[in-house]
Formats: C-alpha cells, sequence, structure tokens
C-alpha cells in the first residue's frame, strides 16, 4: 500500500491539474480523482487503527509508570524512616560522629527556623508582597476575534486536530 504522504501528493497533483477544455481529460481527472481520494481514505483508516492500537500500550505504560511511582515513595519512606531511627538513636547516645572505610556518619543539631502561626498578625516589615502581571489570554482572544487592535496580541490558529471516535 501506498504511503498517506505519497497519495496526498497525487491528489494535490491532480487537484492542481488544468484540464482545460478537453471534457474527455477534465472527466479522466475526475475519476482519478475519485479513485485517489478512496485510496486516500482507506490510507487514513489504516493509520487510525494504528493510532487505536497504541492507545493500550500508552495506557500500560502510565500504570507502570504509577506503580513505579509509588514504589519509589514507598523506597523514599522507608529510607526516612531508617535515617529518623539511626538519627534518634544518635542523638539519644550523644554520638555526634561514626566512620567507616566507605562513608562516614555525622549527626549534625538542626538549625532553629520561625513557624508561622498566624500570617495575617505578622507586622508588615515581616511580610513580603508579592504581586503578579499575567495576561487575561481569554478576554485578549475574545477582543481581538471582535476585531479590536491590542498592541502586542494577535490571533492565531493553534494546529488542528485528529478525533478518532
Amino acid at each position: 500500500m501506498t504511503e498517506l504522504y505519497k497519495i496526498t501528493g497525487k491528489l494535490l497533483e491532480l487537484q492542481n491539474l488544468d484540464a482545460g477544455d478537453d471534457a474527455n481529460l477534465k472527466q479522466a481527472v475526475v475519476d482519478t480523482l475519485d479513485a485517489i481520494e478512496g485510496e486516500f481514505q482507506e490510507k487514513a483508516v489504516s493509520v487510525a487503527h494504528f493510532i487505536r492500537n497504541l492507545e493500550p500500550d500508552i495506557k500500560a505504560v502510565d500504570t507502570e509508570i504509577k506503580r513505579l511511582q509509588a514504589r519509589k515513595q514507598a523506597l523514599e519512606n522507608r529510607r526516612e524512616q531508617v535515617i529518623d531511627y539511626l538519627r534518634e538513636n544518635m542523638e539519644r547516645t550523644g554520638i555526634k560522629r561514626i566512620g567507616c572505610p566507605l562513608f562516614s556518619i555525622a549527626y549534625v543539631q538542626g538549625r532553629e527556623t520561625a513557624v508561622i502561626e498566624e500570617a495575617s498578625a505578622l507586622p508588615d516589615e515581616y511580610v513580603d508582597v508579592k504581586t503578579e502581571v499575567k495576561p487575561n489570554k481569554a478576554s485578549i482572544t475574545k477582543a481581538l476575534k471582535a476585531g479590536v487592535e491590542i498592541p502586542g496580541a494577535r490571533l492565531e490558529r493553534v494546529k488542528s486536530a485528529i478525533r478518532i471516535n
């Protein structure tokens, strides 16, 4: 079977062909166009089947990613539990440093940090104010579609889509 891009090329060639006043040539072009369009549709259906056949693989990969992420999280949690276990025991015994040929272990006391209990009660000098300026794309699009010229903005059509239902 011919590749879709080759069929597309043939269709475009025939659509741009000028048959002039020759009725027989015009009919031949129409017949050929019909045949190639049928071939195009058949190939498009095959491509759609291929796309659909990829979907279960994508779902399987997503499922495996979720499983591996859960496994990773379980391992990270376990690692943190063991770190806490070692830290608590080093803290209780007062042992600050342990050395071995492959690595060393050091108990380091945590630093002091502020705990914010009620942010609204803080004096202004201890609060950073953040102002965010961002374009309202929905209202800009609506205005541009209505014919309003907006400096720094323009309408652009996004990539077309294919739906296979």
